[in-house]
């Protein structure tokens, strides 16, 4: 798989006849997350249909199989914003879109409730309520 260099990227079916081609996705990641592996729930496979276009997020991983009969043509449009750009700079992770980032902040909380159940439980003598 790979990801684009775009914010957004719209893939359109040009051709008539052919088969195979599909896209494959993989889950949105962050630069840091990029090569992370890949959950079970961010699997998802699209066969093109010509004359129809797909919209996706250029940090959203993808890739195509091998076209087995006929001629595929698509035209991909990258689109690019120079302020989510200059934005991203600033950034230290991506919670609301990388996919990896949010499964850390999740694990990172369950740590915490863990953590404190224990001290909690260690105040109190250790007696359980």
């Amino acid at each position: 798989f790979h990801v684009d260099d775009s914010e957004v990227t719209l893939n359109v079916c040009l051709g008539k006849q052919f088969s195979g081609g599909e896209l494959y996705f993989r889950g949105i990641r962050c630069e840091n997350h990029v090569n992370s592996e890949t959950q079970h729930e961010e699997m998802y496979d699209y066969t093109h249909i010509p004359g129809q276009a797909v919209l996706h997020r250029g940090r959203h991983r993808h890739g195509a199989r091998a076209t087995s009969s006929g001629l595929r043509i698509n035209l991909l449009l990258w689109c690019r914003s120079s302020v989510f750009r200059e934005m991203k700079k600033y950034q230290k992770d991506f919670p609301s879109w990388c996919g990896e980032c949010q499964r850390e902040k999740r694990e990172r909380q369950s740590q915490y409730v863990k953590a404190t159940k224990m001290a909690f439980l260690r105040g109190a003598g250790g007696a359980m309520i």
